[in-house]
């Protein structure tokens, strides 16, 4: 179900980078919301494996592209938002065109160098940004450059080293539904937040352990 809107909402565009797991958890729950548009960016295709863990792609959607299959089952809801989708992987030639055209983006990838991309990007452009990831049955979702105390905190300052090998990619068959969904709903209450205007913690990790989740606040100079 679709988390309730309010009345107060000021129109955002959102950029979804990343239409996997996570993505197919997040966008039932923000999609009814007054967005000025979605935009949702991947260059993966669905596969077989993908049906169990992402229950917006059906079977007939099997080798076509992410991005255009999440957007066209947006365009199918009762919803009055223009929705755009971009097939392509963001990286370093792509995110200082693309980001800067939205308001705030919700990180729903597995891979932590494309996660720092879009952190040193949406620091440069003042682009809010809402990042989730998921690894086994832990979770961990961080807002970042929401304007505010704290907006210039990056990941850089808050996770210590180099994201190793094991890092840069994730089986979604090992992760528990309830992960991913635990995941997604945290993600729409941040989101639902920057986009009422609402107080959120720049740097503050949220965790999720399988059960419950704990927050950590960021380090203070």
């Amino acid at each position: 179900m679709a988390e309730r809107e309010t009345q107060d909402a000021r129109p955002l565009r959102l950029l979804v980078v990343g239409a996997g797991a996570i993505a197919n958890a997040l966008l039932p729950r923000v999609a009814r919301w007054k967005w000025d548009g979605i935009t949702i960016m991947d260059g993966d295709r669905v596969e077989e494996k993908n049906l169990d863990r992402q229950e917006l792609f059906a079977p007939v959607d099997i080798g076509k592209a992410k991005s255009k299959v999440l957007a066209a089952w947006l365009r199918n809801m009762p919803i009055p938002v223009r929705v755009s989708s971009m097939d392509e992987f963001l990286d370093a030639k792509n995110a200082g065109n693309v980001i800067p055209l939205h308001d705030v983006v919700a990180d729903c990838t597995d891979d932590a160098h494309v996660k720092r991309l879009l952190d040193r990007t949406c620091g440069d452009y003042g682009v809010a940004l809402v990042s989730g990831s998921v690894h086994g049955q832990q979770a961990q979702v961080i807002v970042l450059h929401v304007e505010g105390e704290g907006e210039g905190l990056t990941r850089a300052d808050i996770f210590q080293g180099k994201p190793g090998s094991e890092q840069d990619g994730c089986d979604m068959r090992n992760v528990p539904l309830e992960t991913l969904a635990e995941t997604g709903r945290r993600m729409a209450q941040l989101l639902h937040a920057v986009l009422h205007g609402e107080p959120v913690g720049n740097g503050r990790i949220d965790l999720f352990d399988g059960k419950h989740w704990t927050g950590i606040d960021p380090p203070t100079s």
